[in-house]
């Protein structure tokens, strides 16, 4: 089961519409095309449009598998004791000495750059259960790293 917001899962149904509505569709133009020109056999417009076309059909099948076993999850307005998905984690890094700040979200929502990290990731795995206060180590690829729960919103 995938757990998403319900802004997440407006973002993947508007990105399987575009799959199937927009990008696959100029594939399916690129393919009669290619195929006037003739041979069909040596013709390297018509393999690589049909290559497309098949990687497309692969990602829409891939994006509605994720969607139909997604479940979407609210936020929860009472205050959380425990990290869980949706929860906005601030924490101090003791092994580089800085403070960090995290929404945990699941893996399709993750977006570094806004700061949400997947609740399967390692950090987000180590995170989860969590309370205030709690020390430990999290193992990340580049090595361990040892954090502390400063808040949990």
């Amino acid at each position: 089961m995938n757990y998403v917001t319900e802004e997440g899962m407006k973002k993947l149904v508007e990105k399987l519409y575009n799959y199937k509505h927009v990008e696959r569709q100029i594939i399916l133009k690129r393919v009669n095309e290619a195929r006037k020109l003739g041979d069909l056999r040596e013709n390297g417009d018509f393999k690589a449009a049909k290559e497309d076309l098949t990687n497309i059909d692969i990602r829409i099948a891939e994006l509605e598998h994720y969607i139909a076993n997604s479940q979407i999850i609210k936020k929860s307005s009472r205050i959380s004791k425990k990290i869980r998905i949706l929860n906005k984690v601030k924490l101090r890094d003791h092994t580089r000495n800085k403070d960090l700040e995290y929404t945990l979200v699941s893996q399709a929502e993750a977006d570094p750059v806004e700061k949400k990290i997947s609740a399967d990731s390692p950090i987000g795995k180590g995170l989860l259960g969590k309370k205030k206060g709690d020390r430990f180590k999290i193992s990340i690829p580049i090595g361990d790293i040892e954090v502390e729960i400063i808040d949990i919103e």
